[in-house]
């Protein structure tokens, strides 16, 4: 395979929290050097990824399968697109240079802003919320306190900045800095969403999960991402990262 993203992590992505939500706690400089070096680990100058992704209802088989290819240009700008099935091509999400979140449905274009709680929503049926797809740091985003040691893996509590939709999250990292699991609560504190990551490989010198898998704990339905290919070499215009192409068919 040649190779791809970032925190896909989020791809990775592609791209994103707790039991409870932690009470509002001053972050420790400990979990502020944890997110410095998260976002670091991740970043890359481009990539561009594919995935098959394939969502399994509670206790069934699973769902037609989809074809999502990421886009990504720094830690600013990311594009995702579903390719697959002909039904769904063209569903896309991006991420601009000024954080903004867009999605776009063939069906009732135009693009549209997607804002506060919201990004929490699901996307284009599958488990992952659109903030998971568009996750592209945490820094500037969260402050967070070190929890503990678990199985190898430190813990961090992450409070958001600012109160604007966003919910507590949870994440497990590794001694490379490396996200292997997230957990998300809902805006009233219970525990809404896990994704785990696995099978990293490092390409191109940025570790990647090779598989994500995202579970809804409040309707036991699950994705997985498996990634197919990823490409961190080869250039990408800025063009690529507007609305203008979000809409493109």
């Amino acid at each position: 395979m040649s190779s791809s993203p970032r925190s896909v992590a989020a791809v990775a992505v592609l791209v994103l929290a707790s039991l409870v939500a932690p009470a509002p706690a001053l972050a420790d400089p400990a979990g502020e050097a944890w997110l410095q070096r998260i976002d670091e680990t991740a970043s890359v100058a481009q990539a561009r990824l594919v995935l098959e992704v394939e969502s399994f209802p509670a206790g069934g088989a699973a769902s037609t399968s989809r074809t999502l290819e990421v886009w990504q240009r720094g830690d600013e700008e990311r594009l995702v697109r579903l390719t697959a099935p002909a039904r769904l091509a063209g569903t896309g999400l991006l991420v601009d240079g000024d954080d903004s979140l867009h999605l776009f449905l063939p069906a009732y274009p135009p693009a549209r802003r997607v804002v506060g709680s919201k990004r929490q929503s699901a996307f284009a049926g599958t488990d992952f919320a659109m903030e998971d797809l568009a996750r592209l740091a945490y820094a500037e985003d969260y402050t967070a306190t070190v929890a503990g040691e678990e199985e190898g893996l430190t813990r961090l509590e992450l409070v958001p900045r600012e109160a604007d939709g966003q919910a507590a999250v949870r994440l497990w990292v590794d001694g490379e800095a490396v996200v292997r699991k997230v957990e998300h609560t809902d805006r009233k504190g219970r525990l809404s969403r896990r994704l785990l990551m696995s099978e990293i490989a490092v390409v191109d010198g940025v570790p990647l999960a090779h598989r994500l898998e995202v579970e809804d704990l409040q309707t036991g339905r699950r994705t997985v991402a498996t990634l197919r290919s990823a490409d961190l070499q080869t250039p990408l215009a800025p063009e690529l990262f507007t609305v203008t192409n979000l809409e493109r068919p």
